[in-house]
Protein backbone atom coordinates (compact mmCIF):
# COMPACT_ATOMS: atom_id res chain seq x y z
CA UNK A 1 0.00 0.00 0.00
CA UNK A 2 -0.54 4.08 1.47
CA UNK A 3 0.61 6.15 -1.34
CA UNK A 4 1.20 8.74 0.42
CA UNK A 5 -2.23 10.05 0.77
CA UNK A 6 -3.46 12.99 -1.44
CA UNK A 7 -6.26 15.27 -0.24
CA UNK A 8 -8.89 15.71 -2.49
CA UNK A 9 -10.10 19.49 -2.46
CA UNK A 10 -12.62 19.97 -5.71
CA UNK A 11 -14.26 17.10 -7.76
CA UNK A 12 -16.27 18.78 -10.75
CA UNK A 13 -19.25 16.93 -12.09
CA UNK A 14 -19.94 18.29 -15.44
CA UNK A 15 -23.36 17.66 -17.38
CA UNK A 16 -22.80 18.58 -21.56
CA UNK A 17 -24.57 18.65 -23.98
CA UNK A 18 -24.06 16.36 -26.83
CA UNK A 19 -25.45 16.29 -30.54
CA UNK A 20 -27.89 13.64 -31.42
CA UNK A 21 -28.27 12.27 -28.18
CA UNK A 22 -30.73 12.83 -25.90
CA UNK A 23 -29.25 14.22 -22.29
CA UNK A 24 -31.06 13.03 -19.07
CA UNK A 25 -28.88 15.43 -16.62
CA UNK A 26 -31.75 13.72 -13.52
CA UNK A 27 -29.19 10.69 -14.33
CA UNK A 28 -26.74 11.69 -11.93
CA UNK A 29 -29.20 12.94 -8.56
CA UNK A 30 -28.69 11.14 -5.60
CA UNK A 31 -25.11 9.90 -6.80
CA UNK A 32 -22.82 10.31 -4.10
CA UNK A 33 -19.00 10.96 -4.09
CA UNK A 34 -16.79 8.82 -1.37
CA UNK A 35 -13.27 9.13 -0.50
CA UNK A 36 -10.94 7.16 0.86
CA UNK A 37 -8.22 4.69 0.69
CA UNK A 38 -10.15 1.38 1.01
CA UNK A 39 -10.54 -0.84 -1.81
CA UNK A 40 -13.19 -2.69 0.20
CA UNK A 41 -16.74 -3.40 -2.05
CA UNK A 42 -14.50 -1.13 -4.59
CA UNK A 43 -14.39 1.49 -2.47
CA UNK A 44 -18.18 2.01 -1.81
CA UNK A 45 -17.09 1.97 1.95
CA UNK A 46 -15.01 4.99 2.29
CA UNK A 47 -16.50 8.21 3.66
CA UNK A 48 -18.90 10.86 1.70
CA UNK A 49 -17.99 13.75 0.18
CA UNK A 50 -20.71 15.16 -0.88
CA UNK A 51 -24.41 13.91 -2.55
CA UNK A 52 -25.48 15.79 -6.23
CA UNK A 53 -28.79 16.74 -5.67
CA UNK A 54 -28.92 18.60 -9.14
CA UNK A 55 -26.89 19.73 -11.89
CA UNK A 56 -28.71 21.27 -14.60
CA UNK A 57 -27.74 20.47 -18.59
CA UNK A 58 -24.17 22.27 -19.57
CA UNK A 59 -23.75 22.99 -15.89
CA UNK A 60 -20.42 22.44 -13.63
CA UNK A 61 -20.61 21.90 -10.76
CA UNK A 62 -17.54 21.58 -7.32
CA UNK A 63 -17.98 20.14 -4.69
CA UNK A 64 -15.30 21.14 -1.24
CA UNK A 65 -14.76 17.85 0.33
CA UNK A 66 -13.39 19.62 3.59
CA UNK A 67 -9.61 18.44 3.59
CA UNK A 68 -10.61 14.17 3.64
CA UNK A 69 -7.91 11.92 3.20
CA UNK A 70 -7.69 9.46 0.17
CA UNK A 71 -6.15 8.35 -3.14
CA UNK A 72 -9.32 6.91 -4.41
CA UNK A 73 -12.66 8.87 -5.44
CA UNK A 74 -15.69 6.95 -6.74
CA UNK A 75 -19.50 8.41 -7.60
CA UNK A 76 -22.09 5.54 -7.27
CA UNK A 77 -25.78 5.79 -7.69
CA UNK A 78 -27.31 3.75 -5.15
CA UNK A 79 -31.21 4.05 -6.64
CA UNK A 80 -32.31 0.40 -7.73
CA UNK A 81 -32.80 0.14 -11.73
CA UNK A 82 -31.02 3.42 -11.92
CA UNK A 83 -28.32 4.28 -14.69
CA UNK A 84 -25.70 6.57 -13.62
CA UNK A 85 -23.96 8.84 -17.02
CA UNK A 86 -20.97 11.32 -16.42
CA UNK A 87 -20.39 13.21 -18.71
CA UNK A 88 -16.69 14.38 -17.20
CA UNK A 89 -15.41 14.02 -14.22
CA UNK A 90 -12.24 16.36 -12.55
CA UNK A 91 -10.53 15.71 -9.05
CA UNK A 92 -7.87 18.24 -8.19
CA UNK A 93 -6.04 17.15 -4.44
CA UNK A 94 -2.98 18.13 -2.75
CA UNK A 95 -0.89 16.18 -0.55
CA UNK A 96 -1.68 15.83 2.88
CA UNK A 97 0.48 17.90 5.72
CA UNK A 98 2.87 15.34 7.73
CA UNK A 99 1.92 13.78 10.36
CA UNK A 100 3.44 14.12 13.46
CA UNK A 101 6.78 12.99 14.23
CA UNK A 102 9.97 13.12 16.00
CA UNK A 103 13.21 14.72 14.45
CA UNK A 104 16.77 13.55 15.26
CA UNK A 105 20.59 13.76 13.87
CA UNK A 106 21.95 10.50 13.49
CA UNK A 107 25.63 10.44 12.22
CA UNK A 108 25.13 14.15 10.90
CA UNK A 109 22.25 12.86 8.78
CA UNK A 110 18.83 14.04 9.65
CA UNK A 111 15.62 11.64 10.45
CA UNK A 112 12.38 11.86 11.85
CA UNK A 113 10.40 9.12 13.36
CA UNK A 114 6.74 9.48 12.10
CA UNK A 115 3.73 9.21 14.39
CA UNK A 116 1.81 7.51 11.37
CA UNK A 117 0.89 3.99 11.26
CA UNK A 118 1.20 2.72 6.84
CA UNK A 119 2.62 -0.58 6.00
CA UNK A 120 6.01 -0.78 4.57
CA UNK A 121 4.93 0.60 0.87
CA UNK A 122 2.90 2.98 2.08
CA UNK A 123 5.88 4.64 4.82
CA UNK A 124 7.90 4.20 1.81
CA UNK A 125 6.39 6.59 -0.52
CA UNK A 126 5.42 8.82 2.70
CA UNK A 127 9.03 9.51 3.16
CA UNK A 128 9.98 9.85 -0.41
CA UNK A 129 7.03 12.33 -0.80
CA UNK A 130 7.80 14.49 2.47
CA UNK A 131 11.47 13.81 3.09
CA UNK A 132 14.15 11.73 1.41
CA UNK A 133 13.66 8.36 2.02
CA UNK A 134 13.33 5.39 4.80
CA UNK A 135 15.95 4.86 7.28
CA UNK A 136 19.33 2.95 6.81
CA UNK A 137 21.12 1.99 9.08
CA UNK A 138 25.13 1.90 8.47
CA UNK A 139 27.19 1.29 11.01
CA UNK A 140 27.40 0.10 14.60
CA UNK A 141 27.25 3.73 15.34
CA UNK A 142 24.34 4.40 13.40
CA UNK A 143 22.75 1.70 14.94
CA UNK A 144 23.63 3.06 18.67
CA UNK A 145 22.19 6.52 18.10
CA UNK A 146 19.23 5.09 16.49
CA UNK A 147 18.78 2.99 19.79
CA UNK A 148 18.94 6.63 21.55
CA UNK A 149 16.47 7.72 19.08
CA UNK A 150 13.93 5.42 20.06
CA UNK A 151 14.71 5.39 23.80
CA UNK A 152 14.08 9.00 24.00
CA UNK A 153 10.72 9.22 21.46
CA UNK A 154 8.00 11.85 22.53
CA UNK A 155 5.32 9.54 21.78
CA UNK A 156 4.10 5.79 22.62
CA UNK A 157 5.99 3.63 19.58
CA UNK A 158 4.82 0.30 18.31
CA UNK A 159 6.30 -2.64 18.77
CA UNK A 160 8.46 -2.44 15.75
CA UNK A 161 9.14 0.43 13.48
CA UNK A 162 10.09 0.20 9.71
CA UNK A 163 13.16 0.69 8.20
CA UNK A 164 14.07 0.87 4.07
CA UNK A 165 15.23 -2.68 4.78
CA UNK A 166 14.23 -4.50 1.69
CA UNK A 167 15.10 -8.92 0.64
CA UNK A 168 14.99 -9.65 -2.84
CA UNK A 169 11.79 -11.93 -3.49
CA UNK A 170 13.85 -14.68 -4.82
CA UNK A 171 17.11 -14.41 -2.73
CA UNK A 172 18.38 -14.02 0.60
CA UNK A 173 20.33 -10.48 -0.24
CA UNK A 174 18.63 -7.73 1.77
CA UNK A 175 19.48 -4.14 0.74
CA UNK A 176 18.55 -0.46 1.52
CA UNK A 177 15.83 1.62 -0.70
CA UNK A 178 18.25 4.42 -0.24
CA UNK A 179 21.22 2.69 -2.45
CA UNK A 180 23.28 2.58 0.80
CA UNK A 181 25.47 -0.62 0.76
CA UNK A 182 24.72 -3.27 3.67
CA UNK A 183 28.32 -3.32 5.78
CA UNK A 184 26.55 -3.90 9.01
CA UNK A 185 23.25 -6.00 10.23
CA UNK A 186 22.00 -6.43 13.58
CA UNK A 187 18.97 -9.10 13.22
CA UNK A 188 17.11 -11.03 15.77
CA UNK A 189 18.32 -13.92 14.53
CA UNK A 190 21.69 -14.80 13.43
CA UNK A 191 20.70 -16.49 10.00
CA UNK A 192 18.42 -13.98 8.15
CA UNK A 193 18.22 -16.94 5.55
CA UNK A 194 15.35 -18.06 7.35
CA UNK A 195 13.67 -14.89 7.68
CA UNK A 196 10.39 -14.97 5.59
CA UNK A 197 9.27 -11.44 5.13
CA UNK A 198 10.58 -9.42 2.75
CA UNK A 199 10.26 -6.13 4.53
CA UNK A 200 12.38 -5.26 7.37
CA UNK A 201 11.88 -3.25 10.75
CA UNK A 202 13.86 -2.36 13.93
CA UNK A 203 12.49 -3.37 17.54
CA UNK A 204 11.89 -0.50 19.39
CA UNK A 205 13.09 -2.10 23.04
CA UNK A 206 16.72 -3.58 24.07
CA UNK A 207 18.25 -4.67 22.20
CA UNK A 208 16.35 -3.04 19.34
CA UNK A 209 17.60 -5.87 16.98
CA UNK A 210 16.67 -5.93 13.22
CA UNK A 211 13.60 -8.00 12.49
CA UNK A 212 11.24 -9.60 9.67
CA UNK A 213 7.96 -8.11 9.40
CA UNK A 214 4.67 -9.00 7.77
CA UNK A 215 4.91 -6.22 4.69
CA UNK A 216 0.77 -5.14 5.65
CA UNK A 217 1.53 -4.42 9.15
CA UNK A 218 0.86 -1.08 9.96
CA UNK A 219 3.71 0.22 12.18
CA UNK A 220 5.27 3.92 12.83
CA UNK A 221 8.71 3.87 10.51
CA UNK A 222 11.53 6.59 10.56
CA UNK A 223 12.47 8.89 7.46
CA UNK A 224 15.82 10.31 6.35
CA UNK A 225 15.19 14.08 5.86
CA UNK A 226 18.33 15.16 3.86
CA UNK A 227 19.06 14.03 0.49
CA UNK A 228 21.55 11.32 -0.19
CA UNK A 229 23.59 13.05 -3.68
CA UNK A 230 26.03 10.41 -3.74
CA UNK A 231 23.75 7.14 -3.69
CA UNK A 232 20.88 6.47 -6.37
CA UNK A 233 17.57 5.47 -4.71
CA UNK A 234 16.33 2.08 -5.55
CA UNK A 235 12.85 1.97 -7.44
CA UNK A 236 9.67 0.57 -6.13
CA UNK A 237 6.78 0.23 -7.52
CA UNK A 238 3.45 -0.81 -5.85
CA UNK A 239 -0.12 -1.86 -6.63
CA UNK A 240 -1.14 0.14 -3.88
CA UNK A 241 -0.31 3.31 -5.27
CA UNK A 242 -2.17 4.77 -8.44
Amino acid sequence: SSLSNVTPVEPHLKSRQHHHRIHIPERLDSAEILIGNSLENNGGNNPSCAVVTSIPSGGTHTFECGGMIGRLVRISLNRPNSVLTLCEVEVYGELAAPSPSFSAVVSGRGIVVVEKKLCWSDALFYCRDFYWDLLSIRSKGEQKEVEEVLRNASFPLTQHVWMGLRRYLMDSIWFWMSGASVNYSYWKTHSPLQISSPCGGVDTSDPFHWTDVPCGDHLYFICLTDVQEEVKRVTFYSSTRP
